[in-house]
């Protein structure tokens, strides 16, 4: 429904529009403020009271109001109808009763008259399938999408947790590759060594004298380059240890020191 004020103000209960046809200014009211003004235009130029306002507008919608609720939206209305140009008083209050619609300002109808629906076709359309179908596809759609963002990070939280635990024991167990024999020393190398350099590598530990003394039984010597022996620039710092070993093959008394790097040739 639109009712037409004063041949310039229009106001559309459907979406709560108020408008001036001749400024062309235009604000939408709340739907409570709508049901108010709408109120009041159902009765015309009649008074309606208080009552009848709480009831129509909050109690037959759920709601509760009190009567300083109610003359809040009154207010908001008049001012709503000012901020499109209209500065008459329309909206007058009787003392101790309610509210009526002044009687000279004309207020007309204009009903809405919505199309018709096209006619269906003649042979029948099973709507509810589809309609349940799509319901029930996005409902399992909705199951999966939260199955999966469960599974997916326990998931990687799994696999990093085997990762570092297989990178823990990885540097627990250190390899010790044999190397050979230098001034009656045992050499061993922290980690897997090339046969093929084996020669070089000895004369490099020779060169270096190990600390200037023969091994004492049950001391080896275990060494290490920072790079890969497989590279072929220079290996970076040398570390070489000395340890005594038990019977239990358990290292002890390591004394170490890094040295220049072996470079190979």
């Amino acid at each position: 429904m639109i009712y037409i004020i004063d041949k310039d103000i229009t106001f559309n209960t459907e979406n709560g529009s108020l408008k001036s046809i001749k400024k062309g200014r235009e604000v939408f009211l709340s739907s409570v403020n709508s049901r108010v003004f709408k109120c009041l235009l159902e009765h015309g130029h009649e008074a309606v009271s208080r009552d009848t306002l709480l009831q129509q507008v909050w109690t037959d919608h759920g709601l509760s109001a009190s009567s300083a609720t109610l003359n809040q939206y009154i207010s908001l209305t008049r001012r709503a109808l000012t901020s499109v140009g209209f500065n008459e008083r329309l909206i007058v209050t009787l003392s101790k009763k309610g509210y009526r619609l002044n009687r000279i300002i004309p207020i007309d109808r204009l009903r809405i008259d919505l199309p018709d629906p096209p006619p269906l076709a003649d042979a029948p359309v099973p709507l509810a399938a589809p309609t349940a179908t799509s319901k029930n596809t996005h409902h399992y759609f909705f199951i999966l999408l939260r199955s999966l963002s469960i599974v997916v990070p326990l998931s990687f939280l799994a696999l990093c947790f085997i990762y570092y635990k297989h990178h823990r024991d990885s540097e627990k167990k250190q390899v010790l590759s044999y190397v050979g024999t230098v001034n009656g020393c045992p050499i061993y190398y922290a980690g897997h060594f090339l046969e093929n350099h084996q020669d070089d590598y000895l004369q490099f530990l020779v060169r270096k004298d190990l600390y200037g003394q023969r091994c004492r039984p049950g001391e080896i010597v275990i060494t290490k380059v920072n790079r890969s022996h497989n590279a072929n620039e220079d290996s970076g710092r040398q570390f070489i240890a000395k340890c005594t070993k038990d019977s239990a093959a358990v290292l002890h008394n390591c004394e170490s020191e890094y040295i220049r790097a072996w470079k190979k040739s």
